[in-house]
């Protein structure tokens, strides 16, 4: 029997431009991981968050996945994303360590919450690309997980939230006396992609208006040295 350092559950891998983010317009390898451990009402992968997401994958089969992508163009990085990856760190560490051998830089994408799995990979970590969850949306708050995760590898990583009509200004007020305590880190606020809500079932995620979003990127900037509001690109651009 394979040990789970080299096989984890995969649902994709692909080619595309990283439509959010610190990394938007960089053309990437997308490895998307079957698994989440938390359930997000705006979540844009519904499909990968079971934990029998995807397919057992080989790390050998993966490579080859990876290079035959690289074979066709240029790449600069791999983005490592989910579900949640860290729910696969061991084998995670593995093909970072391999990717970057390759010249690839590492661009994690994680919801932040597994601080202790994220000390296994923050070495080979290019670029983490956190989440920070708001229980409006989320289901549950998350902020001392959240913080753990922050301290681990502040100076790589950027943080991104979710506004929908259901982020509430005491939320937000939350979120900047966490990142004020890491002010090297960049706030992306991102209004939610338009979906069916995974937890109003039957409705389509509430949208947060311009209006009230420019108003909580004003709150932020009053304590926050970098903030700033992009949408998902990739869905307007028409990419997976």
């Amino acid at each position: 029997m394979r040990s789970a350092a080299v096989t984890a559950r995969v649902l994709e891998v692909f080619s595309s431009i990283q439509g959010e983010g610190a990394r938007l317009g960089e053309r990437q390898v997308f490895v998307r991981f079957g698994g989440c451990n938390l359930l997000c009402g705006y979540c844009d992968e519904p499909e990968s968050i079971p934990r029998s997401a995807g397919e057992v994958r080989s790390a050998e089969s993966l490579r080859e996945d990876i290079l035959r992508l690289c074979a066709k163009r240029a790449h600069k990085s791999v983005s490592w994303t989910g579900g949640e990856p860290l729910l696969f760190a061991p084998f995670l560490k593995g093909m970072m360590a391999w990717a970057r051998g390759q010249g690839l830089d590492n661009c994690l994408e994680t919801n932040g919450t597994l601080a202790n799995e994220l000390r296994r990979v923050a070495a080979l970590a290019d670029c983490i690309s956190m989440d920070v969850k708001l229980s409006s949306d989320a289901g549950g708050a998350f902020w001392r997980a959240h913080r753990d995760f922050l301290s681990v590898a502040p100076e790589k990583t950027f943080v991104k939230t979710i506004l929908t009509g259901n982020t509430r200004e005491e939320e937000v007020l939350e979120l900047i006396k966490l990142l004020e305590d890491f002010p090297g880190v960049r706030l992306y606020l991102q209004p939610a992609t338009r979906v069916r809500s995974l937890r109003e079932k039957g409705r389509w995620v509430r949208a947060m208006t311009p209006k009230r979003a420019l108003a909580l990127l004003r709150l932020c900037r009053e304590k926050l040295a970098d903030a700033r509001i992009q949408p998902q690109w990739h869905p307007i651009w028409g990419l997976p």
